[in-house]
């Protein structure tokens, strides 16, 4: 195991989850692989997606939020380390509004790959 790659992954990740916090949509667009295929399970059911779904739910969801006094708190559970370039995070997400945390929270099972061209991490 490369210590570079994992030391790169973490500060990435760091990267990632405080552009997470800001709403910041416009890194989500740039760090989402237009390869993108993602399942989300919500009540039971599931729903498949690629990039143009996620970059626009992303940026719904962070246009919901700005106006309102909230935060993320994003906590990783698990690195789970695939492929000598891909890395898989478990992150627990749930967020505070009005100073109150709310009682549900989800989990994201995110897979990341270094791209060999750019040498950037992309979901």
């Amino acid at each position: 195991m490369d210590t570079q790659d994992e030391t790169d992954f973490y500060s990435f990740l760091n990267e990632y989850l405080h552009n997470w916090k800001q709403l910041n949509s416009d890194y989500m667009r740039a760090v989402i692989s237009e390869d993108l295929i993602a399942r989300e399970i919500r009540q039971g059911k599931a729903e498949d997606y690629g990039y143009e779904d996620s970059v626009e739910g992303w940026t719904q969801t962070f246009e919901y939020f700005k106006d309102q006094e909230m935060e993320w708190i994003l906590t990783p559970q698990s690195i789970i380390r695939l492929k000598s370039n891909e890395r898989m995070a478990i992150i627990r997400a749930t967020l505070t509004i009005d100073g109150k945390l709310v009682e549900t929270s989800n989990l994201f099972f995110q897979a990341f790959v270094l791209d060999s061209a750019s040498h950037e991490w992309k979901l």
